[in-house]
C-alpha cells in the first residue's frame, strides 16, 4: 500500500472525531453528500454537477455518486442537466424544530414580541462563521421572503452574534474568535464585546444591511449558560434608536428572563 502524502496525512488528521479518535470512523461520503445539498441556496437554486463540482473542489465523478444517490433519495430534483433542492430537504429541519423548544418556547415568544410592537423579532444560535435564525416572526404587513428560519447573518458583525459572543465564557469566547477574525481584528473585537458583556445588549444599525437596524439580548438557558440571541429589528426610518434602546430594549429582556427557566 502506498504511503499517503503530508497533504492527505494532515487531512486525515482533520478527519479525527473528538468522540473517536480514529479516523477511518469519519464519513467522507456521508461529508460530501451534505456538503452537496448545503451548496445550494438564494444565488444557487440550480446547480449541475459541474457546478457542484467546482464550488465543492471535488472531481466530477464523486459529485455525480452523491448527487445521483441524493436524488434517488428524493432530496434532489432534476430539471434537464441541472439540479434543485426538493421539498424534502425540509423534513431534516422537521425533526429539530419540533422535538426541541424552539416549536413550544421560542417560535411563540418570537410570536408575541412581534404582533406587540409590529416589527421583526428572531431568536438565533451559532454556528460556526454565522448565527442562524431558529425561530421568527414578521408583522402582517410584511412578506418575509429570504429571511425566515434558517435564514444566516454574520456572527462578529450583526446584534444577534455579538450579544451571544459578548456573553460566552471567555475560553469559549477566546477559542470563537480565534476561528472567526484575524489576529489583527481580534482587540478592536475583544474590546467592543467587553461593552456588549457590560451593557447586556448590542445594538447596530446599517451594520448588516443598510437602513436596517436591531437590538439583541443573550438568552440564557436555566443554568446560566448563554444559548442563543433574541432580537428584535427593523428599518431605521420607522424607529429611532432611542425607541430600540428604551421600550424595546426592555420588551426583549422581560421576555429572556421569562424564557430562561424554560430552557433546558
Amino acid at each position: 500500500m502506498s504511503r499517503l502524502s503530508a497533504q492527505d496525512t494532515s487531512a486525515r488528521r482533520e478527519r479525527a472525531l473528538a468522540s473517536a479518535p480514529n479516523a477511518a470512523d469519519f464519513s467522507e461520503a456521508l461529508a460530501r453528500g451534505l456538503a452537496v445539498l448545503a451548496a445550494f441556496g438564494a444565488e444557487h437554486r440550480r446547480l449541475t454537477q459541474a457546478d457542484l463540482a467546482r464550488e465543492l473542489d471535488l472531481s466530477r465523478a464523486t459529485v455525480r455518486r452523491a448527487v445521483l444517490t441524493l436524488e434517488h433519495l428524493g432530496y434532489l430534483e432534476a430539471d434537464g442537466r441541472s439540479y434543485q433542492l426538493s421539498p424534502q430537504v425540509l423534513g431534516l429541519a422537521a425533526g429539530y424544530l419540533t422535538s426541541n423548544l424552539v416549536s413550544s418556547v421560542l417560535q411563540p415568544a418570537c410570536d408575541g414580541i412581534s404582533a406587540e410592537v409590529g416589527e421583526s423579532c428572531s431568536v438565533a444560535v451559532l454556528a460556526g462563521s454565522e448565527m442562524i435564525m431558529i425561530a421568527r416572526a414578521v408583522p402582517r404587513r410584511l412578506i418575509a421572503v429570504g429571511s425566515g428560519i434558517g435564514y444566516r447573518v454574520p456572527s462578529v458583525s450583526s446584534a444577534l452574534g455579538r450579544a451571544l459572543l459578548a456573553h460566552l465564557p471567555g475560553e469559549e469566547r477566546d477559542r470563537q474568535l480565534a476561528a472567526l477574525v484575524p489576529a489583527g481584528e481580534r482587540a478592536a473585537l475583544r474590546k467592543a464585546l467587553d461593552q456588549v458583556r457590560a451593557d447586556g445588549y448590542c445594538y447596530v444599525a446599517n451594520d448588516v444591511e443598510p437602513g436596517f437596524q436591531s437590538v439583541a439580548v443573550p438568552l440564557y438557558r436555566w443554568d446560566g449558560r448563554p444559548v442563543a440571541a433574541l432580537n428584535l429589528g427593523c428599518h431605521t426610518d420607522r424607529r429611532s434608536p432611542e425607541s430600540m434602546l428604551g421600550e424595546i430594549l426592555d420588551l426583549l429582556r422581560e421576555h429572556a428572563e421569562r424564557l430562561r427557566p424554560q430552557l433546558i
